[in-house]
Order: C-alpha cells, then structure tokens, then sequence
C-alpha cells in the first residue's frame, strides 16, 4: 500500500488533501504511531489523532500478529514507517 504520514493534531481536511496522493495515512502521535486513516475515516469531525483507526500494530512478532489478528500491520526502520499492510 502506498502510505503517508500526517501528525495527530492535523484536520481530516488535511488528510483529505493527503489521501488524493496515497491509499493510507500514518499518524504520529508525539512520539509514535498511533493509527491509521483511511478514506473511511474521512467522514468523521476532529482531529486526526481523534479519527484514526487505533487497531495496528508496529513491528509486531508472528504471534502477536495471530493473536491480536489487527487491521493494519506497520513495519518500521530505525523509527521511520517503510511499509503497511492491511489484515483486514
């Protein structure tokens, strides 16, 4: 999936603008990632660390995949994002 990344206090209006160019958003809380947002979440008010889709998981192991069985699946590299994929 083709992703961007967009902070938690940004406006759906600008992960509006953003999505045009990719299938989903990485949003970063302070320090790390807190969800994603898809076009699905772009109907919704707030901000969007309020909007985001909360079930990823960030680097998990093969057993936590299975057992948490989570929407997106996000694999980083020294911190930085590099893929997503959606288990849904």
């Amino acid at each position: 999936m083709e992703f961007s990344t967009i902070g938690c206090e940004d406006s759906v209006e600008e992960a509006t603008t953003r999505l045009q160019n990719c299938d989903v958003l990485i949003v970063w809380g302070k320090e790390d990632i807190l969800g994603v947002i898809t076009e699905d979440h772009l109907n919704k008010k707030g901000t969007c660390g309020e909007v985001c889709e909360l079930d990823v998981l960030v680097d998990p192991s093969l057993e936590m995949r299975e057992k948490w069985n989570p929407k997106f699946v996000i694999t980083t590299e020294d911190g930085e994002p590099v893929s997503i994929v959606n288990h849904q």
